[in-house]
């Protein structure tokens, strides 16, 4: 996924393996789009979704997770995620979703 980001020209890229240090780097780095995997150590991408909207309610969110569940997926928009993404995830998908939510 990173390489992908690279490749579409985000540069400066931050990954977070678990709930508090995707809350660290959100808070630190403000990323104008978060990639949040519906699947982390510990809490849910629900609940990353929530905390990161309760800190900033403007944030971009796309969920991700290599599960294709209709529930997880409707659960992750009703958070408040912009859009969701399954993993692995392509140029062509991954370039359709930044261009609709990049500035």
């Amino acid at each position: 996924m990173i390489e992908l980001l690279v490749r579409a020209g985000f540069h400066e890229v931050v990954e977070a393996e678990d709930f508090e240090k995707a809350i660290d780097a959100f808070k630190r780095d403000r990323p104008r789009i978060s990639f949040v995997d519906m699947i982390l150590p510990g809490k849910t991408g629900v609940d990353l979704t929530k905390a990161i909207l309760a800190i900033d309610p403007g944030a971009v969110i796309i969920a991700m997770s290599s599960i294709i569940n209709k529930k997880m997926i409707r659960d992750s928009l009703d958070a408040g995620a912009k859009d969701f993404l399954l993993k692995p995830t392509n140029e062509i998908a991954l370039s359709a979703v930044l261009t609709f939510w990049s500035d």
